[in-house]
């Protein structure tokens, strides 16, 4: 069986984004908005925005091939983008913005992620001694600035 190119399939399908081409795409499905990107060794950087839903709280998703996260496990990821830490605390692989501070924190993490001026940025994650690297290729169109940035829509949940 032929497989379809995943930019074909995000296409046909009109769902969630599938990461192209170590790109960030911008996909739309069961009422949430999301950007991801994969890098080459499988691991997933993703932004979400569950507009479309009761509950708005963004939040992010970061998952890699080297570390199984225990159910609920806290892990401590240190984003390091044009030099500057933004730590986050997950539950398990996903990090929520719930609260005023977490919701400060990840607006600046969106921000940083647009406007970035090097061409990748790393995730650190002290506890496993490990780090993940990810393209910033298309971010900005992708996540947006200023006031259009793809969690604007989820601001009334924050």
């Amino acid at each position: 069986m032929k497989r379809l190119p995943a930019a074909l399939v995000l296409i046909l399908s009109g769902t969630a984004a599938l990461a192209v081409d170590f790109r960030w795409p911008l996909g739309y499905g069961q009422g949430t908005l999301e950007a991801n990107i994969e890098n080459s060794v499988g691991s997933t950087f993703s932004i979400y925005c569950p507009a479309g839903s009761e509950d708005k709280t963004p939040g992010m998703f970061i998952s890699v091939t080297r570390i199984k996260p225990q159910v609920k496990e806290t892990i401590t990821a240190q984003i390091i983008i044009d030099g500057k830490n933004h730590p986050f605390l997950l539950d398990g692989s996903q990090f929520k913005a719930e609260g005023r501070q977490n919701q400060q924190d990840f607006r600046q993490l969106v921000m940083a992620l647009a406007t970035a001026k090097q061409k990748s940025f790393v995730v650190e994650f002290p506890k496993y001694q490990t780090q993940e690297t990810f393209s910033l290729l298309d971010v900005r169109k992708t996540l947006g600035t200023a006031k259009k940035t793809i969690i604007r829509e989820c601001d009334d949940g924050m």
